[in-house]
């Protein structure tokens, strides 16, 4: 019989987050993670970059990487206009 003696906790199951996608990433695979301040700062960080983008120009067309941090917020943008045309013009560009 093996026995596997690695065990991960919620702060030892992944390496620190260095990037806005390894951030997100971690925070869509592991609960843990999404919890964990240094993921929440990088998301928080890009999210509050794109919003001011869509903000000052109505016709901001979001990249790729932009709209996955995009999506992973949209409950907080549900029932805005401003967000329903930011996704209808992503998808629309696809």
């Amino acid at each position: 019989m093996l026995e596997n003696n690695i065990t991960f906790t919620g702060s030892d199951c992944h390496p620190p987050a260095t990037t806005v996608k390894e951030a997100l990433d971690r925070a869509r695979e592991c609960a843990n993670c999404a919890q964990k301040t240094a993921v929440i700062a990088l998301l928080e960080s890009e999210i509050g970059t794109i919003w001011k983008k869509i903000l000052a120009d109505p016709d901001y067309l979001m990249s790729r990487d932009e709209f996955a941090i995009f999506n992973f917020f949209q409950a907080r943008f549900e029932g805005q206009q401003v967000a329903r045309d930011a996704r209808k013009r992503y998808w629309d560009h696809k």
